[in-house]
């Protein structure tokens, strides 16, 4: 298996960064856009695998829609085929994305009055015309369960209501669909605990792709541990509709954050070790990585808590962080059932001839990276893993001066 070699840059980092733009808004924006008739109503989705497989998808609507790793795209394809009338589809994967739980959106469906059957090879899908309803989910493991009805809760009869008790993981990517939902006319309301989505179909409205705060997250990360960087991350801005911009608190203590007309420049921030941060990411779990490996790399201590479905994604993330913790030699300790404490550490092992396993999880590959500001090089298999979501990771850190050889 392939493995790159990164090391830190020679010089001060100063660097302008073009991110990928958002999978999340874009993989939402395609199914709307195809439900409305029209896959040009957005011209830029962006060149991340997920996106590219399920434009592919939707544009070429094959009988067997294979997606690959995609959790996003498996579950939006579901729920897409369902609301085909009359097509009959098989909808699969890769065996580790079938591996992954995809049962609480299979059962919702079928209560709507959808034909989805499970199969050892993925799903046989019949299309129909729902006739909509009400279904709960309590805590569920994944918000793509949600998020994939609402898509298609304007084509069902009776509309949509989502009852959501319990633990709402990931709430802003519901709030998300909400929001790419109105923009192509569908009305929706999100409350506290209840979606409802009224019937009445969808209308083709050009959709602009923004810019992907996910992926900013590991440029905060490198510039928190290069102690003496800036940044500037080209046509970032926030708008709300990404609930990842809550790296601007979270490293607010690293990263000094300037809103500029050209995007938003990210400056290295003098600090000292004060207060232990107890920090709940039930809201945001995809920046788990990037800010416990900052942490690590910084040798300060932080408690992270609201991991709860990390074990479910691409990797069990809680775990391959752990793993990379052990090598590094940074003590860290479960705490409860979805928290991590990283304990203060001025000790930080160079990870020498250990190659790091991203254990097919491109944000793991991604946050190991900015440990050869504080660790010596680092070595990391399968680097291609990164295409899941950003597929110019690696130019752009030697673009920023990392020596980037593999």
């Amino acid at each position: 298996m392939p493995t790159l070699t990164v090391a830190a840059p020679e010089c001060r980092i100063a660097a302008t960064v073009r991110l990928p733009r958002s999978k999340s808004a874009a993989n939402r924006a395609l199914v709307a856009a195809a439900l409305a008739g029209d896959l040009a109503a957005v011209p830029e989705p962006g060149d991340a695998d997920d996106t590219r497989l399920l434009h592919g998808l939707l544009h070429e609507r094959p009988a067997v829609m294979s997606c690959g790793l995609g959790g996003t795209t498996l579950r939006f394809a579901l729920a897409w085929a369902a609301v085909q009338q009359g097509e009959e589809r098989l909808v699969t994967g890769d065996r580790a994305l079938l591996e992954r739980p995809h049962a609480p959106l299979v059962k919702a469906l079928a209560a709507l009055g959808a034909h989805v059957n499970g199969l050892p090879n993925g799903f046989h899908v019949v299309g129909r015309r729902l006739r909509g309803g009400t279904v709960t989910f309590d805590s569920p493991a994944s918000s793509q369960y949600l998020s994939a009805l609402m898509l298609v809760g304007p084509l069902m009869e009776d509309g949509l209501c989502i009852r959501w008790q319990g633990t709402q993981l990931s709430r802003p990517y519901v709030e998300m669909t909400a929001r790419v939902m109105r923009h192509f006319g569908a009305v929706v309301e999100v409350g506290g605990t209840h979606i409802r989505v009224m019937p009445g179909g969808y209308g083709p409205k050009p959709f602009a792709v923004p810019r992907d705060w996910s992926a900013a997250a590991f440029w905060f990360q490198v510039v928190a541990l290069a102690r003496d960087a800036e940044v500037l991350l080209e046509g970032l801005v926030d708008d709300g509709l990404q609930g990842d911009a809550a790296a601007v608190l979270l490293w607010q203590d690293h990263v000094n954050t300037t809103v500029t007309p050209a995007g938003l420049l990210l400056r290295s921030r003098r600090w000292t070790d004060g207060p232990e941060p107890v920090v709940d990411l039930t809201a945001t779990p995809d920046l788990f990585q990037p800010l416990a490996l900052t942490h690590a790399g910084l040798g300060s201590a932080i408690t992270i808590t609201g991991l709860h479905n990390l074990h479910l994604k691409e990797s069990d993330r809680v775990a391959a962080v752990e793993a990379a913790l052990q090598v590094l030699e940074r003590p860290a300790q479960r705490v409860g059932a979805d928290g991590l404490r990283i304990e203060r550490s001025v000790k930080l092992r160079s990870p020498g001839a250990h190659v790091f396993d991203p254990r097919g999880d491109h944000r793991m590959a991604m946050a190991l990276a900015p440990l050869a500001l504080v660790a010596g090089p680092v070595r990391i298999q399968d680097p291609e893993v990164v295409h899941k979501s950003y597929p110019g990771f690696w130019d752009d850190l030697r673009a920023a001066g990392f020596r980037v050889v593999g």
